[in-house]
């Protein structure tokens, strides 16, 4: 039965998730066995309306975590759904400075998955602090030149011209291995929390892996 709760979740069926509701199978401890909820499967498949049910009307918090710390805006970060990502951080709960497991903030992802419409808008916002680091010591611009990520430079180091060193960021360079591709769409059903940006990677701003 999970599995047709966040199936409808992705897909937006927000009728056939008042039934779950009206019969009490919708509720937090429905999750993936990535621990990620409908909130998170509806942010990342951008289903702005579902997500406003999920946690207005059914109650589901949103700002809980998968088992790798992720909150669904970091899901909305990742997968460029703007929309979801403006609604969770003004009414879901949820905040920019929040940290996953590896320590990325949206902002990392939104540069390491090159959503530069949402780079733009979180840096505009005066939200986000381009100077984060991760667990490893890695910074948003970093990902962006791990990549070779012109458009995103462009955003973060117009705000941020100081947060980092020529020397980090030509060390980070095209190291293409270090930071995983662009998500493909579609996702599979339960996988996107883990391995979509928490597989096997590096810190960038030493193009080591780890």
């Amino acid at each position: 039965m999970a599995e047709n709760t966040l199936l409808a979740a992705r897909q937006g069926d927000v009728q056939v998730l008042k039934g779950l509701l009206g019969t009490n199978q919708l509720n937090d401890d429905v999750k993936d066995v990535l621990g990620a909820s409908p909130v998170h499967h509806a942010a990342r498949a951008g289903k702005l309306t579902c997500l406003r049910f999920l946690v207005e009307e059914a109650g589901l918090s949103g700002n809980t975590v998968a088992n790798n710390g992720a909150s669904p805006a970091h899901d909305a970060a990742a997968t460029g759904n703007l929309a979801c990502l403006q609604w969770l951080l003004t009414q879901g709960g949820c905040r920019p400075e929040d940290r996953d497991s590896s320590g990325a903030t949206i902002l990392h992802l939104t540069s390491r998955f090159s959503q530069h419409e949402l780079s733009d808008w979180l840096l505009k916002s005066g939200e986000v602090d381009p100077g984060a680091t991760t667990d490893s010591g890695a910074l948003p611009v970093h990902y962006a030149a791990a990549k070779g990520d012109l458009p995103s430079l462009r955003l973060l180091l117009g705000h941020s011209p100081k947060c980092a060193t020529a020397e980090s960021l030509m060390a980070s360079w095209g190291h293409g291995s270090s930071s995983p591709p662009p998500p493909t769409f579609p996702f599979t059903s339960t996988t996107f929390t883990s391995t979509v940006y928490h597989g096997r990677h590096g810190d960038p701003s030493s193009g080591t892996q780890r």
